[in-house]
C-alpha cells in the first residue's frame, strides 16, 4: 500500500539524518527541484484537460478564453506578492495548501452528525502536518528557508508571519492529536480490512510526524508533496482520464516542460541567490507557489462546477407536465 511505502521512506530519511552529519547531505535544493520538476509539476500539469471537463458545459467553446487568462494572472499575481508582500503571499499559500491537501487526503475519522462542524478543521490539521510541524519545532530553520525566498530585506515580514503560524501550529497540532485518538478508538470498535487501513494510517500519519520534527523542513516537504500526495494526485487523475501511465505522462510533458523553462527564465532574470544552492531553493519555493495556487483555486472551484452541471442537468417537472 501507499501509506506503507510513505511510512517506510520516512523512517530512511529519519536514519539517515541520524547516521550522515548535515555537512555531508547532498545539497537538497538541487534535489528537491529534480523531484517537483519529474512529480510535481506535473501533477498539475493537466489543469486544463481537469478545468475543460468542468468549464465548458457551463460556458461552451469560450471556456478557454476564461480559464487560462484568470489561471496565469493567479500565477503572476502569486509571484508579485512573494516581492511585494511576502508575510501575506505566504501565509495565504501555507493555508490554502493545507486545505487542499486535507481535501485531498482520506477520511479515515467518522465524525458524528452532531460534531460535523469539526470536519473542516480535521481536514485542515491533517493536511497541513507538512506546515504545522516544522513551523513548530523548526521555527529559525522555516524562517531561515523563507528569507531566501522573500526578498533582501523582507526578513521582518518573514518572521512576523511564521510568527502567525506558530500560533495556528499549535492549535491545529492539537486538533490533529484529538482526531487520531479519536480514530484510534475506532480501531477497537473496528475488524478486517477497515481495522488495517486504521492502523496503517495512524503509523504513517506518526512516522511523518516525526521526519518532519527530525528532518530538514525541505527534505520533509519533499517526501510529503510528491512522495504522497503528487504521486497520489497523479494516480486519480490517470484513473479519471482512463490513460496508461504512458499517454499520461506524454500528455502531461508538454506543459511540464512549459512550466520548467519559465521558472528558469524567472530564476535567470529576478531569483538568483548568493549561492546556487540558494538560488534552488527560492526558483522552487516561488515557482512551485505560482502554479500551485491557480492549482488550488482550480480544485476548490471544481467540484461547484460539478454540483451546478448537475443540477442545471437535473430533469424538473413543471405544471404543465402532467397529463
Amino acid at each position: 500500500m501507499h501509506a506503507a511505502s510513505i511510512a517506510l521512506l520516512a523512517w530512511a530519511m529519519i536514519g539517515a539524518a541520524c547516521c550522515f552529519p548535515a555537512s555531508a547531505a547532498i545539497p537538497v535544493g538541487g534535489l528537491l527541484a529534480a523531484l517537483v520538476a519529474v512529480v510535481g509539476l506535473p501533477h498539475g500539469a493537466a489543469d486544463h484537460r481537469y478545468a475543460k471537463r468542468r468549464f465548458e458545459p457551463l460556458l461552451g467553446p469560450m471556456w478557454g478564453s476564461v480559464f487560462f487568462p484568470a489561471y496565469l494572472a493567479i500565477a503572476a499575481a502569486v509571484v508579485v506578492g512573494w516581492f511585494v508582500a511576502p508575510a501575506v503571499t505566504i501565509l495565504a499559500f501555507f493555508l490554502t495548501s493545507a486545505w487542499h491537501f486535507g481535501r485531498e487526503d482520506p477520511e479515515l475519522v467518522r465524525v458524528p452528525r452532531r460534531a460535523r462542524c469539526v470536519r473542516p478543521l480535521f481536514r485542515l490539521a491533517r493536511g497541513g502536518l507538512v506546515i504545522w510541524v516544522p513551523v513548530a519545532f523548526q521555527t529559525d530553520e522555516v524562517v531561515r528557508i523563507l528569507a531566501l525566498t522573500a526578498p533582501h530585506g523582507m526578513t521582518p515580514q518573514v518572521k512576523s508571519a511564521v510568527d502567525a503560524l506558530v500560533v495556528c501550529s499549535w492549535a491545529l497540532l492539537t486538533i490533529e492529536a484529538v482526531a487520531v485518538i479519536w480514530q484510534s478508538r475506532s480501531v477497537a470498535a473496528s475488524q478486517g480490512r477497515r481495522r488495517r487501513v486504521l492502523l496503517l494510517d495512524i503509523f504513517m500519519l506518526v512516522s511523518l510526524v516525526l521526519m518532519l520534527t527530525w528532518m530538514n523542513p525541505i527534505a520533509g516537504f519533499l517526501v510529503y508533496f510528491c512522495g504522497w500526495h503528487s504521486a497520489r494526485g497523479l494516480r486519480r487523475l490517470r484513473r479519471e482520464l482512463g490513460e496508461s501511465w504512458r499517454e499520461l505522462a506524454m500528455s502531461l510533458a508538454p506543459l511540464t516542460t512549459l512550466s520548467i523553462g519559465l521558472i528558469a527564465l524567472t530564476t535567470c532574470v529576478v531569483l538568483q541567490a548568493p549561492t546556487w544552492n540558494d538560488t534552488l531553493i527560492r526558483a522552487t519555493f516561488v515557482g512551485l507557489s505560482s502554479v500551485a495556487v491557480p492549482h488550488l483555486v482550480l480544485h476548490g472551484v471544481g467540484p461547484l462546477c460539478d454540483r451546478f452541471t448537475r443540477h442545471q442537468a437535473a430533469p424538473t417537472i413543471g405544471w404543465g407536465s402532467a397529463t
